[in-house]
């Protein structure tokens, strides 16, 4: 089986977020880079796959400029067997242009199963996987919890309110992970030494970006004002309804 996950580095989730003076990028300079949390669900049960069938074959591949190589690196030294950067100066933050590029380089191989996490922590976005299957016609199933392969075909669930749905098809299949029942694992010191010697495939793509949206600025979101107390009990809720329509209009 030949596996292809598809991660993004993105922010330290416990980082302060800088806007720089020119109000359209982040400031670098504090910022940790790590791989993305759901994407680090779908590593895992690669390799798991992996683990069960020794015939397996696993490639991981992101896009992003040369800081992204670390954690290709990484995911080598946990036990994928190759890896491709798709070269950029920066982020791109058009989805649809990150999937179109990525679309391009998958359909230069033939994949059985490509794994993407569900969404990005920093975009939040939930489409990229979603958008390459609709691109290359290869089937998705999204907010994945857990999969198993049968042969040829994958039964795959998503966890909903109240109830789980269960899908079924043949491969090749784009899985979006959620976050699984699995532990994640992390690589040894010896393992992440040894990963740094092997060569990761580096493919520039500057020139295949035509990105059409302009950021026009970013801004923090307002800050949230500090609660007011009113009172305890029901002799309170006179005074709420009073704010509520008299002070707030909300009713």
């Amino acid at each position: 089986m030949k596996i292809l996950i598809c991660i993004k580095q993105v922010p330290d989730t416990a980082t302060k977020i800088k806007i720089s003076e020119n109000k359209k990028t982040i400031e670098q300079t504090s910022i940790k880079y790590e791989i993305n949390p759901y994407d680090e669900y779908a590593i895992e049960e690669a390799l798991r796959l992996k683990e069960n069938d020794p015939n397996t074959t696993i490639t991981v591949m992101s896009l992003g400029p040369e800081r992204v190589k670390q954690s290709l690196t990484k995911i080598i030294a946990i036990g994928a067997d190759n890896a491709i950067h798709l070269k950029t100066n920066e982020d791109i933050k058009n989805s649809f242009v990150v999937a179109k590029i990525l679309a391009n380089e998958i359909k230069k191989e033939r994949y059985d199963l490509i794994l993407f996490g569900k969404k990005s922590v920093d975009q939040d976005n939930n489409q990229i996987g979603i958008m390459i299957g609709e691109i290359n016609q290869i089937p998705c199933i999204s907010n994945c919890t857990e999969f198993k392969i049968n042969n040829n075909t994958i039964t795959a669930h998503r966890e909903i309110e109240g109830a789980i749905q269960i899908f079924e098809s043949k491969l090749p299949i784009i899985i979006t992970q959620e976050k699984g029942k699995n532990e994640l694992r992390y690589p040894s010191l010896r393992n992440l030494m040894a990963a740094k010697k092997k060569t990761i495939e580096s493919i520039d793509i500057v020139e295949q970006i035509n990105d059409d949206i302009e950021l026009i600025k970013l801004e923090y979101p307002p800050v949230r004002k500090e609660g007011k107390i009113i009172g305890e009990g029901k002799e309170a809720v006179s005074e709420l309804v009073r704010i509520l329509r008299e002070e707030r209009k909300i009713i």
